[in-house]
């Protein structure tokens, strides 16, 4: 007997018994992702420089490689872990350098500026998770790193805390544009308080 006939018989054999049985297999159950944007201050209105404003050239707003869209807890033993439903919209060092040029904008004392000759302030995200705890925090952190005209480095850790409530979302979204507004803030003090 050929191989040409076997191979057909086998085939029939397999479709017919093949056709009485139905796998059924059940969906898991997922949680659908819930995301959260980050409330900025409402953007306070550009003044005008003061004359004597610094200039500063913003070369980068970034974030450590961890740090993504989504949302860091860090648990009481001090491990971070990530959150399996909650999501930021975007990565949250967006949302940063909008909070830096909003804060630049309406600052007198320090312009921005686009020139080669000018100091540059890079500024990279190096923490932003949840605290658990008895009075959960929403922790962010970042390195600001000045560089001056005469090619001086000059770098700095910023960190600031906000109290947000127990249950997510909770006031996520305001804290976390406070803490933002916060975090922007200090940055350009601490580029006033070095000196370009």
């Amino acid at each position: 007997m050929s191989a040409r006939p076997i191979s057909l018989a086998l085939v029939l054999v397999a479709a017919s018994l093949g056709g009485g049985c139905r796998i059924h297999l059940q969906r898991p159950a997922t949680q659908p992702t819930r995301m959260i944007e980050p409330r900025l201050a409402d953007s306070a209105a550009s003044v005008e420089d003061a004359p004597d404003a610094a200039s500063i050239r913003l070369l980068e707003t970034q974030a450590r490689a961890h740090i993504g869209r989504r949302i860091l807890r860090q648990q009481p033993d001090g491990e971070v872990t990530e959150d399996p439903v909650w999501l930021w919209t975007s990565a949250p060092d967006r949302y940063l350098d909008s909070a830096l040029r909003v804060a630049i904008a309406s600052n007198p004392a320090i312009r921005l500026a686009d020139t080669s000759g000018t100091p540059t302030l890079a500024v990279t995200l190096v923490a932003w998770q949840l605290e658990a705890g008895p009075n959960p925090r929403l922790i962010g952190a970042v390195e600001v790193q000045l560089t001056t005209t005469d090619r001086a480095i000059r770098s700095e850790i910023v960190r600031v805390e906000e109290s947000i409530m127990a249950d997510l979302p909770g006031d996520l979204a305001a804290a976390s544009g406070r803490l933002l507004g916060r975090l922007a803030s200090d940055c350009l003090s601490r580029v006033k308080r070095q000196g370009p």
